[in-house]
């Protein structure tokens, strides 16, 4: 199937890259593995096995899907059976620059002349750890050409073809394990689910609860946006730009008009009174600045 086949090469990718990470992602990939068997065969177990969990009424509304949802999923069920078959040799194979249209690198600019030289790549023979001949790939790809760009150094897509035989198993194992224990679980004995988690109450309680990512996304992004938020309402809008204009129209504009009210009294002395201060506050300005 494309699942498996497209799986496998992911896991046989990692054990190739010889690292500290590439062997935590190794046996991460297959644990995965192994449960992702046991949820789907759980899921067909308890779904057409066991004990009948669909009442009167359910049976009565169940139906096929109109054709609209059955002829697609019939085309992507030809292509998730059929497709990892007939496309594994050009997705995965040695051939597989071409498949993604990766072009190698022929040609380098010399930098003291700027001239271009032909420089065309090279596979080279190595041994493996058993003393077997195989060849390393020395081919320089051109960034930026193709779906995939492998460094010069980066032999992984090549390593994982001569990975050893137990970790080409070793997904088709996990399989099995997932497989085991689902049917374990849910067809030989359905109760020991049930006191596997009364006895790993909290280990239950983690992975009920998603590891409490959930819990964990609300304390550290929810609330804090939340308590934003509802500072930016009250303080920000409420208090400072509602208040500022408020005010402003409600309480220094209403001051002013009514200070500026009083000059307009009607009366001649105040008018007077008025030139005479701007008079002198004028002269005051010219007698101190004409000095200068």
């Amino acid at each position: 199937f494309a699942g498996f086949l497209s799986k496998d090469a992911i896991i046989e990718s990692t054990f190739a890259a010889h690292s500290g990470v590439g062997n935590y992602a190794f046996w991460l990939l297959v644990a995965a593995a192994c449960m992702t068997s046991f949820y789907s065969w759980r899921l067909m177990f308890m779904t057409f096995y066991g004990t009948e969990r669909g009442d009167h009424h359910t049976h009565e509304h169940a139906h096929e899907s109109p054709r609209v949802m059955t002829i697609p999923l019939m085309v992507l069920a030809v292509g998730s059976i059929l497709a990892g078959m007939l496309w594994y040799s050009s997705f995965f194979d040695k051939n597989f620059d071409k498949w993604f249209g990766m072009t190698v690198a022929e040609v380098h600019a010399s930098e003291d002349h700027g001239e271009a030289k032909d420089d065309h790549a090279k596979d080279e023979k190595a041994k493996d750890d058993h003393g077997k001949g195989k060849e390393v790939h020395a081919n320089a790809y051109v960034a930026g050409q193709g779906a995939l760009y492998l460094a010069p150094d980066n032999h992984v897509m090549h390593d994982a073809h001569y990975v050893p035989k137990w970790v080409k198993a070793s997904p088709f194992v996990a399989m099995v394990i997932g497989f085991v224990l689902s049917w374990l679980f849910y067809i030989r004995n359905p109760e020991l689910p049930k006191r596997l988690a009364a006895q790993q109450w909290g280990l239950y309680n983690f992975l009920l609860n998603k590891w409490y990512f959930d819990e964990l996304y609300e304390f550290v992004f929810v609330r804090p946006a939340k308590w934003i938020g509802r500072a930016l309402w009250k303080k920000g809008d409420g208090a400072v730009i509602d208040g500022g204009l408020n005010g402003l129209a409600m309480g220094i504009i209403p001051m002013l008009t009514r200070t500026l009210g009083r000059l307009q009294s009607g009366y001649l002395f105040h008018y007077a009174f008025a030139m005479f201060v701007g008079l002198g506050l004028i002269i005051t300005w010219f007698a101190i600045g004409g000095s200068h």
